[in-house]
Parts: C-alpha cells; structure tokens; sequence
C-alpha cells in the first residue's frame, strides 16, 4: 500500500467516527427519533403534568414506548392536553 492509500483509509475512519460520535450525541440528548416503526397519536388531558416536555419519554412498566410530541392548556377545561406518539 502507497502512502494515499494509507491516508484515505484513515480519512474514512476518522469521518466514521465522527458520525458516530454525532449519533450518540443526539440519541442521549434526546434530540433525534430513529424509530422507523409506526406510530399512532393519542390525545389525553391531564390535571396536573408536572414537568412533562415535548420530545419526553412515554413509559409504560418503565420500559419507553413513545414520545410527548406537543403539550398544550385547554381554556375551556382547564387542564393540560399532551399529544404523544405510541409506537
């Protein structure tokens, strides 16, 4: 193998880890869904939501199966509607 070879070889490595360093950065900080599976959207109110966000988990036995997509306040009821996505 000649030196550009080596070097290329190397470039394709570094660029792969790179990639994948920017992957886990966004799957820890719970920025970007992966998923590719279906999803439905379940509309619930709620009394009290204390400290729900958009893009928070939704468990279900402790293991995720979805995410909070929007959280909103109802005038009429008086209470916090959330839209999540169930896969």
């Amino acid at each position: 193998m000649n030196r550009s070879t080596i070097d290329l070889w190397v470039g394709v490595f570094v660029v792969m880890g790179f990639v994948a360093l920017i992957f886990l950065a966004l799957r820890v900080g719970n920025l970007a869904s992966f998923s590719t599976g279906q999803t439905y959207k379940i509309e619930a109110k709620f009394g009290n939501i204390g400290g729900l966000k958009v893009r928070g988990p939704v468990k279900s036995a402790g293991v995720v199966v979805g995410r909070v997509v929007d959280v909103r306040f109802d005038n009429e009821s008086y209470e916090a509607v959330v839209l999540m996505d169930i896969e």
